[in-house]
């Protein structure tokens, strides 16, 4: 059983995220005693000379705190996927800190970012400064790659960050690197995708050429309205992603077939694609989908 934190160390965890330091541990632990917890596991390093307890979870506020202390600097602002972690809306989180600062740090799971920042910016969140929204999903839209840059827009989109706001911060990034493919992204947002990889297959999609599929598109069955992820009205095309947590088991695979055996009865042709083919080989449902929609378009054209 691990044995209860000392009063005065367990104020200064409590103010700092459940984090502190060596010398905050130092005043009521002797060196060896704080060895021996860490030996057994009890304490566990965040960054140089900052621990935590085993039991408490490294979340963003926790991280950028360690972070703070470790730098032993007043103030330190969360930014990137770190702030995106706070803000709600990260979908590809990395196993670095990320904050904005000067100086160099110790560990690779520590990235400063040495970028400008206006103060209007700046966020606090939960009690933890970082970069505001807006700024956070503008600097992942251009970094990121194009299928999490947008997953990141769409996701920003559906916790309540409006394209005026996106668009009022893009203006900012004039002539950084990835500009024109946040610019261009922000107008694809929609933020009726439910989870990331409906963005990522929409991208796809948008990308091979194939006109902008509907989001979470409303068809009517046996059982009342459904929704697909994805659909092209006009054509009577559904395409579904495949994830593994909701198109799997008996029960799942009888209620999905009932449901689109039903929408054939009524025109429909119904694509799936998986995470697979999503991040390495899109071509092998948006290239049935391109066939299907041209198919359409004659048979409409000899009518």
């Amino acid at each position: 059983m691990l044995a209860g934190m000392r009063a005065q160390l367990e104020r200064l965890r409590d103010k700092q995220f459940g984090v502190f330091t060596t010398a905050q541990a130092r005043i009521e632990y002797t060196r060896a005693e704080l060895r021996a917890r860490l030996r057994r596991g009890e304490w566990v390093p965040v960054f140089h000379g900052v621990y935590r307890e085993a039991t408490t979870q490294p979340g963003p506020g926790l991280r950028v705190e360690a972070a703070r202390l470790s730098m032993d600097l007043p103030v330190l602002i969360a930014a990137y996927d770190t702030a995106a972690e706070l803000h709600g809306f990260s979908v590809a989180p990395r196993n670095a800190t990320h904050v904005l600062g000067v100086q160099l740090s110790r560990s690779k799971q520590l990235v400063v970012h040495q970028d400008r920042l206006d103060p209007a910016q700046v966020a606090t969140v939960n009690g933890v400064f970082a970069t505001s929204a807006a700024r956070t999903a503008i600097d992942l839209a251009r970094t990121l790659n194009r299928l999490d840059a947008l997953a990141t827009l769409d996701t920003a989109s559906r916790t309540g960050l409006s394209a005026a706001e996106l668009s009022e911060e893009l203006v900012h990034h004039h002539r950084r690197r990835g500009f024109r493919q946040a610019a261009e992204l922000i107008g694809l947002v929609d933020g009726r995708a439910e989870s990331p990889m409906e963005s990522r297959t929409r991208l796809r999609c948008i990308d091979a050429g194939l006109p902008h599929p509907q989001p979470q598109l409303e068809v009517s069955t046996p059982d009342g309205p459904r929704r697909l992820d994805l659909g092209w009205p006009q054509y009577h095309i559904g395409l579904e992603y495949d994830s593994f947590a909701w198109h799997s088991g008996l029960h799942a695979a009888a209620r999905d077939n009932a449901r689109h055996n039903h929408l054939a009865t009524q025109g429909w042709t119904i694509f799936y694609a998986t995470a697979l083919d999503v991040l390495h080989q899109p071509e092998l449902f948006t290239d049935p989908i391109g066939r299907a929609i041209n198919r359409h378009r004659v048979e409409s054209k000899g009518r």
